[in-house]
Order: structure tokens, then sequence, then C-alpha cells
């Protein structure tokens, strides 16, 4: 057995030494050798389990951590935008602080140009910030902390109170392009910084109003139309702006008429039956395992298949016996650890970690878990990279 010496510690962890080798023979997926050869585990609160693995790969060693928050326990997931803000970075340590988090990893994927965009759909408090314009994998939140997986995209559309009539989101906080209708709520910023070819309508939320934990709520977003602006108009709080490009005003005109001041309108989504309900949502990929089976596709997802070497990695699952497990692997060294590609994941979540469905996140230099007040992991480049959303485990209200 290899020695342990570099490994980073958390407290007094309880040190097993085990050494396992487990073959994948299943037909659904490549067979890849692993060994378990060291284990470290460690409760950090009421049903919330912190273990660190040494595992074996073909490539080289790899250290996997994971943090198992039982139904039962005091704490439940949710998703946390970096300063509360649509294209703002942050580490994962002081976004994981900022809501009391006990432990949390990196979430979505982001363009790491000079948009900082995200690339997935977030959803937070039964508000949608981000859409899901390709189809890759959500996680989806209930009311009581339940998760659930699904694959689709996001297209939504603004119903005015005339049944019959809709006009077509191309996306939220963003930048409108040419002939394109873009909402923009108080995440992008103070204004929807739009030049002065459009027309901007300010909507007021009407409901769901912010649900108390594990209550139900309404199916829609409604909204009062509250007045409207030519460009650059200034977006209060509960409000979303809907922004027009002049080529959308001559294409939909006639179902503006329908769209007056005082009306009710809803924003409705294609969500998945059931999902409407879900406060939080959070987009990924790819998916590994589904319903206990190998699925991972990264043509149908459309994911490049260059993210199939080892690297760090991240990713959410729930277990067969009902907890939900968040994952990290560390990349860098060769002498510490090499990663996993995603095949490995997938096979090691598994049959070892006992995952009946699991999603993968940002990885790479966003790989970061952070347990009891630290960086429990080591980022890949030595220094944790910021991020643009993450996934905290909090107290439950």
């Amino acid at each position: 057995m290899r020695g342990v010496s570099t490994l980073p510690r958390i407290g007094a962890l309880l040190a097993i030494c085990v050494v396992v080798t487990g073959l994948f023979m299943a037909t659904d997926a490549p067979a890849r050798a692993w060994e378990l050869e060291q284990q470290w585990t460690k409760p950090i609160g009421k049903g919330v389990t912190f273990y660190h693995f040494r595992l074996g790969f073909e490539q080289g060693p790899a250290h996997l951590y994971m943090l198992e928050v039982s139904p039962e326990s005091g704490y439940t997931i949710r998703p946390v935008l970096a300063n509360n803000r649509i294209g703002s970075l942050a580490p994962v340590e002081n976004l994981a602080k900022q809501v009391n988090a006990i432990a949390a990893i990196n979430g979505g994927f982001f363009d790491t140009g000079a948009s900082r965009l995200p690339v997935g759909l977030i959803k937070i408090d039964h508000r949608t910030v981000f859409e899901q314009f390709l189809p890759r994998p959500v996680l989806g939140i209930d009311a009581t902390g339940g998760v659930h997986f699904a694959t689709f995209e996001l297209h939504s559309t603004l119903h005015p109170p005339e049944q019959g009539t809709t006009l077509p989101l191309f996306g939220y906080n963003r930048p409108r392009k040419y002939g394109e209708i873009v909402a923009y709520s108080s995440e992008y910023g103070p204004t929807t910084g739009t030049n002065r070819w459009g027309l901007e309508l300010i909507l007021k939320r009407v409901s769901p109003r912010r649900a108390k934990e594990g209550e139900e709520n309404y199916v829609g977003e409604k909204y009062l139309v509250i007045g409207e602006n030519s460009h650059n108009t200034a977006i209060g709080a509960d409000e979303l702006v809907v922004s027009l490009h002049s080529n959308a005003i001559r294409r939909y005109g006639d179902l503006l008429k329908t769209v007056y001041l005082g009306a009710e309108v809803e924003v409705r989504t294609n969500l998945p039956e059931g999902w409407e309900r879900y406060p939080h949502l959070l987009g990924g990929g790819p998916m590994l395992v589904e319903g206990g089976r190998y699925v991972l596709d990264y043509k149908s997802e459309r994911f490049s298949k260059t993210l199939s070497t080892a690297t760090a990695r991240t990713a959410v699952g729930l277990t067969r016996n009902g907890k939900i497990a968040l994952i990290v692997i560390d990349a860098g060294s060769p002498d510490y650890s090499v990663g996993a590609t995603w095949h490995q994941l997938a096979i090691v979540g598994r049959d070892f970690l006992n995952v009946e469905y699991l999603m993968g996140f940002d990885g790479g230099g966003s790989s970061t878990m952070y347990v009891s007040g630290r960086v429990a992991n080591r980022p890949q480049g030595g220094v944790p990279r910021s991020v643009a959303n993450i996934l905290a485990v909090v107290p439950r209200k």
C-alpha cells in the first residue's frame, strides 16, 4: 500500500486502511479496474458524514471526497449564486460562509471568459434566473429537501390575459440580441443595460411568493404589468423586465396590445411534470448514472469528448438508501491524485459509492469541497478557483 503522509486532514479523522480491488463487468459500460486503498470517515453534523478515499485507477492514484446527507438530518442542500449576481464569481468557501453552510461544493459550468455567464439552468427560491438552452441534466430540489434528476432544455413563454396568446422568451439575464425577447431580474444588475432599439415592459411579481420550507406553491410565475420604458430600465426587487428588440416588436406587435398596463401575465416553462413546484433547480452534466444504470452519453447532451480525459471532478448524486451524495475528485499531481474520467466516476459511483443517480458539475480547477470551515480537498492549480454558483449544505429552517 502506498504511503499517505501528504494526505490533508480534517480534525481527528478515523483512518481505516482497506485494500479492495473491484472490476466492473456490466454490459452497459466499459470495464475499468479500481482499488480502494484507504478511507477516512468523520461525522460533521446531524446526519451528515464526510468521507475521504484514496483510490487506485489505471492511470494512478486519486483522492475522492464525499459528503453524505441523510434525509433525517438537520440539513438540506440549496444552490447559491455568487454575490447574488449573474456574471459574478467568488470562491466556494466565501459563498458557503455567507449562507452558514457546514459544507459545499462548486456548482454548474460557466464561461471563464469576459462574460462569466453560467452555462445551465438556475432557479433559486422559485425564481428562474438563467436559461437552459441545451438538453442537459438538471438537479431539482423540492420543498422538503429531496433531490430529483432529469434532462431537458428550458423554454419559457409570457402569457397575457387573453387565452391562446403567448410571447416567447429567448433567455434570462444575458445581453439581448437582434430580434430577441429577454427577461431581466435583479440578479442581472441594477439596470438591463440595453440600447435604445426596443421596448421594455416592467412586471411586478404577484406569485409565487417566497414559500416556507415544505409548503406547496403556485405553478406559474405571475406578474402585474406596472410600466414600460424604451431601454436600460432599472430593475427593482421582485420585478421582471421583459426587453423586446425593435425587430421583435414588429414581429409580435399585435400580441403586445394584450400586455397593457395593469394586466396580469404569467411566465410558464416546459419543466417536467411536477418540477414547476421545486423551489431550486441547478443545471450541470453529464448524467452518469440514472436509475442504477450507466447512461453517460456526450453526444445527446452536446458535450465535447475532450471532457472525457482524467481530471478533477465534481458531482451530485442520490444513493440507493436515499442519501444525497456530494463528490469531488482531486487532480494535478501524479504522486498525489491524477483525477478520473467521467466513465471512472460513474463506475465508482455506482459500484462503490452505492449511487442510484449521479450527475456531473463543473470540474478541473473549479472542483472544490468546503467542509467545517475550510477547503477539504486540494483544488487543481493550488488555489481554489472562483465560481459562478455552489451547492451548499445548510441547516433546515
